[in-house]
């Protein structure tokens, strides 16, 4: 009895205590709120600020007042910020050409489509720019977070790729972009075998591998008709020529007996030094991305330059048609 005795006392003692502090004027002498300008309104002695006015929403009003629910979805959506964030490609990824890849994104706000494009600086010559490429991966799509997507050959050892984010009549509310590394077919099998030098007689193109990673491109001449650049890999050997398949020897400039000429940046691919990878002469540069030489692998002199650095005697070489 005691205690509930104390318990309504002291209930009673506090609720006193904050009627008397409820009934002080809210614009004593000294406090913060009467600073508040002059038509602020005045409510219990005191002034009180008013609150910001909504922000006008009319077709949400109309929506409302017509109890449409389809309408008010959709014009509750577009009072809300618009973002869309490209999770894949993510910082890592590495495309192969032909792979069929998925571009994955979230969004929030309004949106109803993406358009998502590819871009990327084209392999340079000898350090100097050579333009753009870029192309669609889809103009128009549904927002549904993700798109299906077959990888291309690019002249580049990485894209860009920027998703936009469309509202229901086609125009750009977000965007976002990211970057993939990019792998040619013929070296889709490449990838775990370290360091090594793979060359496409096709796209007439070298790449340079370091530790499982596409590092350096570069634009090459191999055979010219009449002349042959073997195939090879590591392991390969060749009666007239013997061993292939990796860099057997370097000179900063050899001479070839046969054609009397030097040979900048010389890296032997054959055990009998009769075919390798070296610079050409400036006369020749303009023929660089086509077939060309006597059957050595001709790159520009600044190219070559670089690589011959990089490249280490016993380096894997592979071949390809």
């Amino acid at each position: 009895m005691r205690i509930a005795l104390g318990i309504a006392a002291l209930l009673a003692a506090g609720t006193a205590l904050l009627a008397q502090d409820l009934a002080q004027p809210l614009d004593t002498p000294g406090e913060l709120v009467k600073e508040l300008p002059g038509d602020a309104p005045r409510t219990a002695g005191g002034l009180l600020p008013l609150p910001p006015p909504p922000p006008a929403r009319p077709e949400l009003n109309a929506a409302i007042e017509r109890a449409d629910a389809a309408a008010i979805r959709k014009a509750w959506l577009r009072t809300q910020e618009s973002e869309i964030r490209l999770l894949s490609p993510g910082d890592e990824t590495e495309w192969t050409e032909g792979q069929e890849v998925e571009l994955t994104w979230e969004t929030s706000g309004p949106v109803e489509f993406v358009r998502i494009y590819y871009y990327g600086g084209r392999c340079r010559l000898g350090g100097r720019d050579r333009g753009q490429f870029e192309g669609f991966i889809t103009e128009k799509a549904p927002n549904t977070g993700r798109f299906a997507w077959k990888m291309p050959w690019v002249d580049a050892l990485s894209l860009g790729v920027r998703i936009a984010a469309l509202g229901e009549d086609g125009g750009k509310l977000a965007a976002d972009e990211g970057s993939a590394r990019f792998r040619p077919k013929f070296m889709a099998e490449l990838r775990e075998k370290g360091t090594l030098i793979a060359i496409s007689k096709t796209r007439q193109r070298l790449y340079y591998q370091r530790d499982g990673k596409l590092v350096r491109q570069h634009i090459i001449s191999t055979a010219a008709g009449g002349y042959w650049t073997p195939i090879m890999k590591p392991g390969s050997y060749d009666g007239r020529r013997g061993a292939m398949g990796r860099v057997f020897g370097k000179s900063p400039n050899a001479w070839s007996s046969q054609y009397h000429c030097w040979m900048p940046y010389w890296m032997a691919i054959t055990a009998s030094g009769s075919h390798g990878i070296h610079a050409t002469s400036p006369p020749f540069y303009h023929a660089l991305g086509g077939p060309a030489s006597h059957g050595c692998v001709r790159q520009h002199r600044a190219d070559a330059r670089v690589l011959y650095g990089m490249v280490s005697v016993g380096t894997p070489v592979y071949v390809f048609a």
